[in-house]
């Protein structure tokens, strides 16, 4: 599984938190440079929160933003 590791984690925290909605993963990992199959394997493993709408994830922006901040500090 791909570490997260960010230049500016900050940056990139303040921007998912600035979201307007409910992300989708293919947005998220697009915000996190990481491949799809990254963000599908974090939440398969629990380490990354994600909501479950019928067959398709999706990433609150505010726990999200906390999630990234925890881990790139």
């Amino acid at each position: 599984m791909k570490h997260l590791e960010m230049k500016d984690p900050g940056g990139v925290a303040a921007k998912i938190d600035a979201h307007p909605a409910l992300i989708t993963a293919k947005t998220l990992a697009r915000y996190l440079d990481v491949s799809v199959k990254s963000i599908y394997a974090w939440v398969k493993s629990g380490t990354l929160p994600a909501i479950r709408l019928g067959g398709s994830l999706r990433f609150d922006p505010a726990t999200t933003a906390k999630w990234v901040r925890a881990r790139s500090a």
